[in-house]
C-alpha cells in the first residue's frame, strides 16, 4: 500500500502601504511594523482556498487545478498574526507555492503580498518554526526599541554634561 506523502507550507500576509509615507527616520523594525497587520475578519479560511484555487486555474489551468487540489487543506490561519500553514501533496507543492506568490487580493481585501516562509514535511516541524520566527521577530523588535530608548538616554546624559 502507498502512503500519500505532504508538504505544509506556512506563509504570512503582508500589506503594503497604499500611501507614500516619509521612512527616512524609521528603522527596520518600525517599517516591518508598518506591513504587518491584523488581516479583516472578512478573510477566512474559505475566502483563501476559493481565492488559491481561482489564481491557480487562472495561471496553471484546469490541469494545475486538478493536481493541485488533491490533498489541499487549509490546516491553519489566525488574523491576528496574517499567517497559516497549507497542507498540499509533495509532487504538487509548487504549483500552491506559485499561486501562494501570485496572489494580490483575498476576497475585498486588494493590495497584499503573500510571503512563503517555509516548506516542511511534517506539521510538528512546521508549527515549532512558526512559533521560532515568530519569537525570533518580536525579540528583533524589542531588543531595537530598548536599543533606542538606552542611546536617548545617553544622548540626554552628555546634553546635560555638555551644558555644564
Amino acid at each position: 500500500m502507498v502512503r500519500f506523502k505532504s508538504r505544509y507550507v506556512l506563509f504570512e500576509i503582508i500589506y503594503p502601504l497604499t500611501e507614500e509615507v516619509d521612512m527616512s527616520g524609521l528603522s527596520s523594525n518600525d517599517i516591518k511594523l508598518l506591513f504587518h497587520k491584523y488581516t479583516p475578519t472578512e478573510v477566512t479560511p474559505k475566502v483563501i482556498m476559493t481565492d488559491l484555487k481561482k489564481i491557480i486555474q487562472l495561471y496553471f489551468g484546469d490541469v494545475g487545478l486538478g493536481h493541485s487540489t488533491s490533498m489541499f487543506q487549509l490546516k491553519y490561519f489566525s488574523n491576528k498574526t496574517s499567517t497559516g500553514i497549507i497542507r498540499c501533496s509533495r509532487e504538487d507543492c509548487g504549483y500552491i507555492i506559485s499561486g501562494l506568490t501570485l496572489m494580490t487580493k483575498l476576497g475585498a481585501q486588494k493590495n497584499m503580498i503573500v510571503n512563503v516562509i517555509k516548506v516542511s514535511g511534517t506539521m510538528k516541524k512546521i508549527e515549532e518554526f512558526a512559533i521560532k520566527w515568530s519569537k525570533d521577530n518580536l525579540k528583533q523588535i524589542i531588543n531595537e526599541k530598548e536599543n533606542r530608548l538606552f542611546e536617548q538616554r545617553i544622548l540626554s546624559i552628555t546634553r546635560k554634561e555638555n551644558e555644564k
